[in-house]
């Protein structure tokens, strides 16, 4: 019975490894056999009332939408993040409306209506035209940005 418990922790421990190694180089691990709870859902039923409302769950991936109007600089939310820039890649689709990017590098691009992207990791968006978009982002990720654009945005709300 030790000798089973050992073997699992094993299993268990050099699972965790390698995918903390993947995402330590710049790669996240999906995991297809991974059933999620929720396989399909409609654009109005995102959660109410959150700065980031997503799902998550598929794989290791999360959806999520973006309903921002024109003038949005996300800047200001994204202070306190490294290099204080988005760090998440996100793939996804604009239903409507343009946003520009600008990364890191001072690379900028723009996503139009329309359009399938990939927005790389170290970004951060102004909203050219108002915006409706869906992006898939790896959520481990997810879950630290949608935080920090939480606290972020209650401090705006209530500042000090």
């Amino acid at each position: 019975m030790k000798k089973q418990k050992f073997v699992v922790l094993i299993v268990i421990l050099a699972t965790m490894s390698v995918q903390v190694l993947a995402q330590k180089k710049g790669k996240f691990v999906l995991n297809t056999n991974e059933v999620p709870e929720v396989t399909h859902v409609n654009l109005n039923d995102f959660p109410k009332g959150e700065v980031l409302p997503m799902f998550d769950g598929w794989g290791g991936m999360a959806v999520d939408i973006n309903r921002t109007p024109a003038g949005t600089d996300f800047s200001p939310l994204l202070e306190g993040l490294e290099n204080d820039k988005c760090q998440v890649p996100h793939w996804g689709y604009v239903i409507e409306g343009a946003v520009r990017i600008i990364y890191e590098n001072g690379e900028e691009e723009v996503f139009s209506e329309g359009e399938a992207f990939f927005m790389k990791p170290g970004h951060t968006a102004i909203v050219e035209k108002d915006l409706f978009l869906v992006s898939f982002s790896p959520e481990h990720g997810m879950h630290d940005l949608a935080d920090h654009l939480s606290e972020k945005v209650a401090a705006m709300q209530n500042p000090q």
